[in-house]
């Protein structure tokens, strides 16, 4: 009597299955990403909460493509194992020797070499970020996200400060796309001034952060609503003309005036013009006017 026995295969995953999960997840992160990034542009406005979200962003995609290099990893060893099994020797052969799959070179980084610049040209940054800060905090903060600026040489990376401006370069910057630029931030329109002597910059692994130092009044420190004033201030240090602020004043009482008002600025230029003004009593008060009223255009 012949004895059959059961064979019973152990269950194992085919490899192919593993791979396509493996390519499955990649897509998901992909996909999460883009979702995220689709509602950071709509929704999202607070700069602390866009930052956090830039930078699980840029976690997905990198986790997105480490897993893509696992499935072509694990794609390419089985159809390496496919072969040598196709090649097995027929039963009861002597086994010939497996060939050794070579070990593929380690990759190591290559070093950028340092390229001066040679134009004057900037860009602007992608985006940056302004952060007021609390009441009475002694700081205000700028964020510019650049992805990868941690690593780029910190002689090409500068930021200069007034007490009415700053002024940041990012010099010869290799992106992800792989091009080179020249960035820069310049801000001579500040709403309030800043203390110099408390400001400075710092740079992140994937951001440039600067440190505006707030000056402090007689109880508390300067409030900031805005980033740039609304208007462009003028040069404190321009001497301002006299007979300019004159004829502003003459021009603000022309228009406002009443009619006896206006005739008597219109008296004052015409004895102006043909030589009179001074001459008499009447009008004595105002020989200091001319200095061209014609230029009121009255």
């Amino acid at each position: 009597m012949v004895e059959i026995s059961e064979v019973i295969e152990e269950a194992t995953t085919p490899p192919q299955a593993e791979t396509n999960a493996v390519d499955s997840r990649s897509q998901e992160r992909f996909a999460d990403a883009d979702e995220i990034e689709a509602a950071l542009s709509a929704h999202i406005t607070r700069p602390s909460a866009q930052l956090h979200l830039q930078n699980l962003i840029t976690k997905l995609r990198k986790e997105g493509k480490a897993l893509q290099r696992v499935a072509a990893s694990t794609s390419t060893a089985t159809a390496v194992a496919g072969s040598s099994d196709s090649a097995a020797p027929p039963p009861f052969a002597k086994p010939a020797a497996q060939a050794e799959v070579p070990t593929p070179p380690k990759k190591t980084p290559v070093t950028t070499p340092i390229i001066t610049s040679t134009t004057n040209k900037y860009q602007t940054f992608p985006t940056h970020y302004f952060d007021c800060g609390e009441y009475n905090s002694p700081l205000v903060t700028i964020y510019v996200p650049l992805t990868g600026i941690g690593t780029h040489d910190k002689s090409k990376i500068s930021c200069s400060f007034t007490s009415t401006s700053f002024d940041l370069i990012v010099s010869d910057f290799t992106g992800n796309d792989g091009k080179t630029k020249s960035y820069r931030l310049l801000n001579d329109n500040l709403e309030k001034e800043i203390d110099v002597s408390k400001s400075k910059y710092v740079v992140k692994p994937n951001k440039i952060l600067i440190k505006l130092g707030k000056v402090k009044g007689e109880y508390s420190y300067d409030h900031w609503t805005e980033l740039t004033a609304k208007k462009k201030k003028e040069n404190k240090g321009k001497k301002e003309d006299p007979a300019a602020g004159i004829m502003d004043m003459m021009k603000d009482m022309y228009e406002s005036g009443d009619d006896n008002m206006k005739k008597m600025i219109g008296e004052t230029m015409y004895k102006q013009r043909t030589g009179q003004l001074g001459k008499d009593g009447a009008m004595g008060g105002m020989g200091g006017m001319d200095m061209g009223l014609g230029d009121m255009g009255i």
